[in-house]
């Protein structure tokens, strides 16, 4: 592995690390504050939800994070069978693998099929996550339009006995 994919990798290990960790300590926030504090049951159950599928994300970035470290003892052994193989074309040759080269590369072609669905999964957790949120931002918003038209018909309702006069 050469030392500018070393270096992006262990900064990324280490940004998913911080980040999970930041999104977990908030969510275990929220989570305290709706045991402690009064919420209506729809804004309660909303962000029980939100915090727990975010909690499932801080872990699942973990695991990603922990398949990205695991990858270094890996890598070179991969890099030894790559550079077999382009000796073998460049010697236009077929390269030939022994049982055991066989089994570490369907080894790491599981291991980033596997590092690939986690990433997935996050994707599709935070997108999940994204829907939920909308869903609940625009029934709030339907819900204060509605209050708000009742409200201005309730002034307008209002106006109009005023204009009238109070005994008609």
């Amino acid at each position: 592995m050469s030392l500018p994919q070393l270096i992006c990798t262990v900064v990324l290990i280490v940004g998913l690390l911080a980040l999970a960790a930041y999104y977990a300590w908030r969510q275990k926030q929220t989570l305290h504050r709706l045991k402690t504090e009064d919420f209506p049951e729809d804004e309660r159950r909303y962000l029980r939800g939100q915090a727990w599928r975010r909690l499932a994300g801080s872990v699942l970035m973990v695991i990603f994070a922990a398949l990205l470290a695991g990858s270094f003892f890996i890598e070179g052994r991969a890099q030894e069978l790559i550079e077999r193989r382009e000796a073998a074309d460049a010697q236009n040759t077929e390269l030939v693998l022994n049982a055991e080269d066989r089994r570490f590369r369907d080894l790491w072609a599981a291991y980033w099929a596997v590092l690939l669905l986690g990433v997935l999964v996050i994707l599709a957790l935070a997108a999940y996550d994204f829907w939920a949120t909308r869903r609940y931002g625009l029934r709030n918003y339907r819900q204060l339009q509605a209050d708000r038209r009742a409200m201005i018909a309730r002034e307008l309702a209002q106006l109009r006995r005023d204009r009238n006069g109070p005994g008609r």
